[in-house]
């Protein structure tokens, strides 16, 4: 298998739909591991809107390059769960860019082998 390149999710943006049908352009900022199952945190590329989005994700290997497909998580205690678990996160990593790099290398890697 190809090995994966980190700017691909550094630099990957997706465009959500919002209930009121308006769509809404958002960069992939984490993916992380949470009880067993994956997640992305997005926010949208509009500085002036400072939201962050959660989503459940499966990695899929399309030819060798990581795909993303963003599950929506219905289920507010959960999300809530996740909001919290990625706060915990942020305060206890040091985003040091070598470590970081090979932690999403590590990351990517395993989803795509499993």
């Amino acid at each position: 298998m190809a090995d994966f390149n980190l700017e691909d999710i550094e630099e990957m943006t997706v465009e959500l739909e919002l209930e009121d049908g308006s769509k809404l352009e958002c960069e992939v900022i984490y993916i992380f591991e949470w009880n067993g199952d994956d997640y992305a945190a997005l926010t949208p590329t509009d500085e002036e809107i400072e939201e962050l989005y959660f989503f459940g994700i499966a990695i899929h290997d399309n030819g060798g390059q990581p795909e993303i497909e963003l599950l929506q998580i219905e289920d507010e205690e959960t999300l809530e769960a996740i909001a919290d678990a990625f706060d915990e996160m942020l305060d206890e990593e040091e985003f040091e860019d070598d470590e970081e790099d090979a932690k999403w290398d590590e990351f990517i890697n395993k989803k795509l082998e499993d």
